[in-house]
Protein backbone atom coordinates (compact mmCIF):
# COMPACT_ATOMS: atom_id res chain seq x y z
CA UNK A 1 0.00 0.00 0.00
CA UNK A 2 1.08 3.50 -0.67
CA UNK A 3 2.13 4.95 2.45
CA UNK A 4 1.44 8.68 2.48
CA UNK A 5 0.32 11.80 4.27
CA UNK A 6 -1.28 14.13 1.50
CA UNK A 7 -2.52 17.56 3.61
CA UNK A 8 -4.51 20.44 2.07
CA UNK A 9 -2.32 23.07 1.24
CA UNK A 10 -3.31 25.42 4.29
CA UNK A 11 -1.33 22.80 6.70
CA UNK A 12 1.04 22.19 4.69
CA UNK A 13 5.14 22.88 5.64
CA UNK A 14 6.65 21.12 2.14
CA UNK A 15 10.02 22.88 1.08
CA UNK A 16 11.12 23.76 4.94
CA UNK A 17 13.69 21.35 4.03
CA UNK A 18 15.53 23.53 1.37
CA UNK A 19 14.45 26.67 2.69
CA UNK A 20 16.32 25.49 5.93
CA UNK A 21 19.37 24.12 3.66
CA UNK A 22 19.62 27.76 2.09
CA UNK A 23 19.55 29.32 5.41
CA UNK A 24 22.65 27.35 6.52
CA UNK A 25 24.45 27.86 3.48
CA UNK A 26 23.59 31.72 3.27
CA UNK A 27 25.20 32.14 6.42
CA UNK A 28 27.77 29.41 6.20
CA UNK A 29 29.34 31.40 3.04
CA UNK A 30 28.90 34.53 4.69
CA UNK A 31 30.82 32.80 7.74
CA UNK A 32 33.86 31.94 5.34
CA UNK A 33 33.90 34.65 3.69
CA UNK A 34 34.15 37.08 6.72
CA UNK A 35 37.26 34.14 8.16
CA UNK A 36 38.90 34.66 4.78
CA UNK A 37 38.36 38.81 3.94
CA UNK A 38 37.40 39.80 7.65
CA UNK A 39 34.67 41.87 8.19
CA UNK A 40 33.34 44.39 5.70
CA UNK A 41 29.75 46.83 6.35
CA UNK A 42 28.41 45.06 3.05
CA UNK A 43 28.09 42.00 4.75
CA UNK A 44 25.23 43.19 6.99
CA UNK A 45 23.15 43.60 4.06
CA UNK A 46 23.64 40.08 3.22
CA UNK A 47 22.88 39.36 6.48
CA UNK A 48 19.64 40.82 6.57
CA UNK A 49 18.47 39.65 3.01
CA UNK A 50 19.41 35.89 4.63
CA UNK A 51 16.60 37.05 7.35
CA UNK A 52 13.72 37.60 4.87
CA UNK A 53 13.81 33.52 4.19
CA UNK A 54 14.01 32.56 7.64
CA UNK A 55 11.02 34.83 8.92
CA UNK A 56 8.83 33.26 5.27
CA UNK A 57 9.85 29.62 7.25
CA UNK A 58 8.63 30.69 10.51
CA UNK A 59 5.32 31.96 9.43
CA UNK A 60 4.77 28.95 7.20
CA UNK A 61 4.96 27.01 10.22
CA UNK A 62 3.08 29.09 12.36
CA UNK A 63 -0.03 29.12 9.36
CA UNK A 64 0.34 24.82 9.42
CA UNK A 65 0.39 24.35 13.19
CA UNK A 66 -2.22 26.79 13.73
CA UNK A 67 -4.90 24.94 11.04
CA UNK A 68 -3.54 21.46 12.33
CA UNK A 69 -4.72 22.34 15.41
CA UNK A 70 -8.17 23.04 14.17
CA UNK A 71 -8.54 19.81 12.04
CA UNK A 72 -7.48 17.96 15.71
CA UNK A 73 -9.54 19.92 17.82
CA UNK A 74 -12.75 19.10 15.08
CA UNK A 75 -11.35 15.24 15.38
CA UNK A 76 -11.52 15.71 18.75
CA UNK A 77 -14.71 16.35 19.63
CA UNK A 78 -15.80 13.27 17.90
CA UNK A 79 -18.27 15.20 15.60
CA UNK A 80 -18.26 12.35 12.54
CA UNK A 81 -19.37 11.31 9.41
CA UNK A 82 -19.62 8.60 6.88
CA UNK A 83 -18.59 10.50 3.54
CA UNK A 84 -18.43 9.57 -0.09
CA UNK A 85 -16.01 11.01 -2.69
CA UNK A 86 -18.48 11.79 -5.56
CA UNK A 87 -15.90 14.29 -7.75
CA UNK A 88 -12.96 15.93 -7.76
CA UNK A 89 -12.92 19.80 -8.91
CA UNK A 90 -9.85 21.56 -10.13
CA UNK A 91 -9.12 25.01 -9.75
CA UNK A 92 -6.46 27.78 -10.45
CA UNK A 93 -6.30 30.32 -8.47
CA UNK A 94 -4.77 33.73 -9.04
CA UNK A 95 -2.52 35.55 -6.90
CA UNK A 96 0.17 38.40 -7.41
CA UNK A 97 4.45 37.07 -6.80
CA UNK A 98 6.22 39.65 -4.05
CA UNK A 99 9.10 41.60 -4.85
CA UNK A 100 9.69 44.74 -7.17
CA UNK A 101 8.98 43.03 -10.67
CA UNK A 102 5.81 41.28 -9.43
CA UNK A 103 3.15 39.51 -11.72
CA UNK A 104 0.23 37.89 -12.10
CA UNK A 105 0.44 33.72 -11.42
CA UNK A 106 -1.59 30.62 -10.25
CA UNK A 107 -1.40 27.76 -8.21
CA UNK A 108 -3.35 25.07 -8.65
CA UNK A 109 -5.39 23.35 -6.12
CA UNK A 110 -7.57 20.40 -6.42
CA UNK A 111 -11.54 19.83 -4.08
CA UNK A 112 -13.27 16.77 -3.44
CA UNK A 113 -16.73 16.94 -3.79
CA UNK A 114 -17.97 14.60 -0.67
CA UNK A 115 -21.50 13.39 0.27
CA UNK A 116 -21.64 13.23 4.20
CA UNK A 117 -24.56 11.32 5.76
CA UNK A 118 -25.72 12.47 8.95
CA UNK A 119 -25.44 9.39 11.51
CA UNK A 120 -28.27 10.63 13.30
CA UNK A 121 -30.72 12.31 10.70
CA UNK A 122 -30.09 10.23 7.56
CA UNK A 123 -29.45 13.31 5.89
CA UNK A 124 -26.98 13.66 3.52
CA UNK A 125 -25.35 17.11 2.78
CA UNK A 126 -22.93 17.47 -0.15
CA UNK A 127 -19.52 19.24 1.04
CA UNK A 128 -16.54 20.27 -0.65
CA UNK A 129 -13.08 19.91 0.82
CA UNK A 130 -10.16 22.22 1.41
CA UNK A 131 -8.03 22.70 -1.42
CA UNK A 132 -4.81 20.05 -2.24
CA UNK A 133 -1.98 21.02 -3.49
CA UNK A 134 -1.38 17.45 -5.38
CA UNK A 135 -3.82 15.95 -6.64
CA UNK A 136 -4.68 13.42 -4.23
CA UNK A 137 -7.82 11.64 -5.79
CA UNK A 138 -5.22 10.18 -8.39
CA UNK A 139 -3.96 8.01 -4.76
CA UNK A 140 -7.30 6.98 -3.73
CA UNK A 141 -8.34 3.30 -4.04
CA UNK A 142 -11.92 4.08 -2.58
CA UNK A 143 -14.46 6.70 -2.65
CA UNK A 144 -14.49 6.14 1.16
CA UNK A 145 -14.12 9.23 3.76
CA UNK A 146 -14.73 9.91 7.12
CA UNK A 147 -16.12 13.43 7.77
CA UNK A 148 -15.49 15.40 11.05
CA UNK A 149 -17.52 18.49 11.53
CA UNK A 150 -15.74 21.31 14.08
CA UNK A 151 -18.36 22.84 16.48
CA UNK A 152 -19.32 26.29 14.56
CA UNK A 153 -20.85 23.51 11.86
CA UNK A 154 -18.92 25.36 8.81
CA UNK A 155 -15.81 23.52 8.26
CA UNK A 156 -15.25 19.84 7.09
CA UNK A 157 -12.12 17.65 7.45
CA UNK A 158 -11.52 14.73 5.06
CA UNK A 159 -10.03 11.53 7.59
CA UNK A 160 -9.12 8.09 6.68
CA UNK A 161 -8.45 8.00 3.21
CA UNK A 162 -8.19 4.29 2.00
CA UNK A 163 -5.11 4.65 -0.56
CA UNK A 164 -3.81 2.55 -3.34
CA UNK A 165 -1.69 -0.44 -3.40
CA UNK A 166 -0.03 0.45 -6.32
CA UNK A 167 0.00 3.86 -8.45
CA UNK A 168 -0.55 1.83 -11.34
CA UNK A 169 -3.71 0.69 -9.76
CA UNK A 170 -7.28 2.61 -11.52
CA UNK A 171 -8.19 6.12 -10.79
CA UNK A 172 -11.00 6.55 -8.83
CA UNK A 173 -12.33 9.14 -11.69
CA UNK A 174 -12.18 9.22 -15.28
CA UNK A 175 -10.08 12.19 -14.90
CA UNK A 176 -7.32 13.19 -17.17
CA UNK A 177 -3.58 12.48 -15.95
CA UNK A 178 -1.31 15.53 -14.99
CA UNK A 179 2.81 15.64 -14.65
CA UNK A 180 3.13 16.29 -10.89
CA UNK A 181 6.46 17.96 -11.00
CA UNK A 182 6.26 19.85 -13.77
CA UNK A 183 8.83 22.11 -12.69
CA UNK A 184 12.09 21.31 -11.69
CA UNK A 185 12.42 22.87 -7.94
CA UNK A 186 9.56 20.07 -6.95
CA UNK A 187 11.33 17.01 -6.57
CA UNK A 188 14.53 17.04 -4.52
CA UNK A 189 17.11 16.78 -6.94
CA UNK A 190 16.07 20.03 -8.53
CA UNK A 191 16.41 21.64 -4.99
CA UNK A 192 19.84 20.40 -4.83
CA UNK A 193 20.85 21.52 -8.20
CA UNK A 194 19.06 25.33 -7.16
CA UNK A 195 21.15 24.93 -3.70
CA UNK A 196 24.22 23.82 -5.70
CA UNK A 197 23.79 27.01 -8.09
CA UNK A 198 23.02 29.18 -5.16
CA UNK A 199 25.97 28.47 -3.35
CA UNK A 200 28.35 29.24 -6.25
CA UNK A 201 26.70 32.45 -7.05
CA UNK A 202 27.39 33.52 -3.23
CA UNK A 203 31.00 32.76 -3.12
CA UNK A 204 31.53 34.44 -6.08
CA UNK A 205 29.25 37.33 -5.35
CA UNK A 206 31.34 37.27 -1.64
CA UNK A 207 34.85 36.60 -3.32
CA UNK A 208 34.23 39.94 -5.86
CA UNK A 209 33.92 41.91 -2.93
Amino acid sequence: MIKRKIRPAEEETGGLSFTILFAILWYGTIGISIAGNGFQTEMLLFMAAGLLSLYQMFTKIRRALFYRRQRADAVALGDAAHGRIVGVTRQDIPYYTSGRHSHLSYRRYYYLNVEMTDPRTGITTSIQSQGYRRPIHRYLRSNKVKVYTDKSGWKHYLEDFQWKEHRSDPDLFDCPREFEEAYPWNGRIGQIIVAAVLVLMILNLFLNL
